[in-house]
């Protein structure tokens, strides 16, 4: 026996339904009867709702674990910054440039120039890089108000569907 909480199964229910009473799609609440008698729509339907509540709840408990995790990863980059540069201490007091251990060799290099901004303002125009990107919220405004602009237009708008849960 098919399983009747599946979204195959209340597809043909309502398919059947149109087949032997084609007069009820003209008549909403009609309809409505009927969907809720002779299918599984609304059974169905509110087991879907249960499921995306439940993946809600995962949505927000991993946020919550990724954001332990990161708290965690940020702290052990503090760790391992912490030794480096204890390491760095003990082999500048001991004078010493290069040291070959077991599980790592450590040598003291000169390191690179860093670039400074002092005034981002006196910087010649090649060595500044300026990122522009279409406002979306500026252009759909004046497309809503009936504006015509070159290179953008309103979609049409698809229907959607809102789950407002009690």
């Amino acid at each position: 026996m098919p399983d009747r909480l599946d979204a195959t199964f209340v597809r043909r229910e309502i398919d059947a339904l149109a087949v032997t009473h084609p007069g009820i799609w003209e008549d909403d609440e009609l309809r409505a009867l009927a969907l809720e008698s002779e299918t599984n729509l609304r059974e169905f339907l509110e087991k879907v709702v249960r499921r995306m509540l439940e993946a809600r709840a995962s949505i927000g408990g991993i946020g919550q674990y990724i954001c332990e995790l990161k708290v965690r990863q940020d702290r052990l980059d503090q760790r391992v910054e912490s030794m480096r540069a204890l390491m760095f201490k003990l082999m500048q007091a001991a004078e010493l440039k290069k040291l070959e251990l077991a599980p790592a060799t450590l040598s003291i290099r000169a390191g690179q120039p860093k670039v400074i901004i002092t005034d981002e303002t006196a910087l010649p125009p090649d060595c500044v890089r300026i990122r522009t990107e279409p406002d979306k919220i500026a252009i759909k405004e004046q497309l809503m108000r009936g504006e015509r602009m070159a290179g953008a237009e309103l979609s049409n708008s698809e229907p959607t569907l809102a789950v407002r849960v009690k």
